[in-house]
Formats: structure tokens, sequence, C-alpha cells
């Protein structure tokens, strides 16, 4: 009996034909930006870049009640916050030079689901050394959940 021969270009259309059952039919995942609002939005408190003060350094806490918010937060803007919407995400950030703004982005991470905060510090040309207070009112997160905080900071 004579084996069989294959011509190669039969064997690609085979591989790739049936190669492909589990890899090729999974999409990629995205994270999904989800709402970030602010106590300036929210409740028409006035930079708390500056104006809120919280006893941390270089580092960050959520807050989930007003009773935590009221012990920890200080500051001219002291609004009563819908903690069954959100949580307070809240950090300090010593910068090298005087920051003209700050840009949040939050997501779920896709894969491992843990919330992710993207703190986008925006660097003006002054000298100052400001120590920043960052926050972020973010949906309501699970009990004990923690939250990742990535910081970037960018020069003008």
């Amino acid at each position: 009996m004579k084996p069989l021969a294959y011509s190669p270009g039969f064997l690609l259309v085979l591989t790739l034909l049936g190669g492909c059952k589990t890899e090729c039919e999974m999409e990629p995942c995205t994270s999904t930006p989800l709402p970030v609002k602010s106590l300036e939005g929210e409740y028409g408190c006035q930079d708390t870049r500056r104006n809120l003060t919280i006893n941390l350094s270089e580092t960050h806490t959520v807050i989930r009640s007003q009773v935590e918010f009221d012990q920890l937060v200080s500051g001219p803007c002291h609004p009563l916050i819908d903690f069954t919407t959100y949580d307070l995400v809240i950090g300090k950030k010593g910068l090298s030079s005087g920051n003209a703004g700050i840009n949040y982005t939050f997501r779920r991470d896709c894969v491992t689901s843990k919330p992710m905060l993207h703190v986008e510090f925006r660097q003006g040309l002054t000298t100052e050394a400001p120590n920043i207070t960052y926050h972020a009112l973010v949906p309501k997160l699970n009990p004990g959940e923690q939250i990742g905080v990535e910081i970037d900071v960018k020069y003008q």
C-alpha cells in the first residue's frame, strides 16, 4: 500500500481550519472607562488640590462613609457626600513643579476585575513644589474591595 502524500497547501489549510478551536475564538478584552466624579463637579468645591487636607504622604485611601470623611478630611468645602452611590478615593502627591491640573480615568480591569484609578498630573514650569491632594468619586466599590492607583506626571 502506498502512503498518502499531502501537498503543502493542503496541510496549511488543514492547520488553519483545525488549529483554531479555542484561541482564535477568544476576543481580547478591553477595560471600559467608568464614570469619575469630583467634589468640584458634584458639590461645588473650589480647587481641592490645595484646599482639601488629609494626613497622607505619597499614598491614597478609600473613604466609604461620611463618618470617615468627617474624621480624615478637612478644608473649606466639606459636603455631605452620597456614600450610597460613591466611594471617595483620595491621596497626596508631592510634585517638583507647579500643577496645572489633574485628569482621572477609572476602569475595572477586564481580566482581574480589579478597579484602577489612573491619575495624570499636568505640570507647568513654575518652581513651586506643591504637595497636591487628588481625589475621585468612583462608583460604590464592594465591601473591603481595594483600588489600585496609577500616577502619571506629565510636563507641559
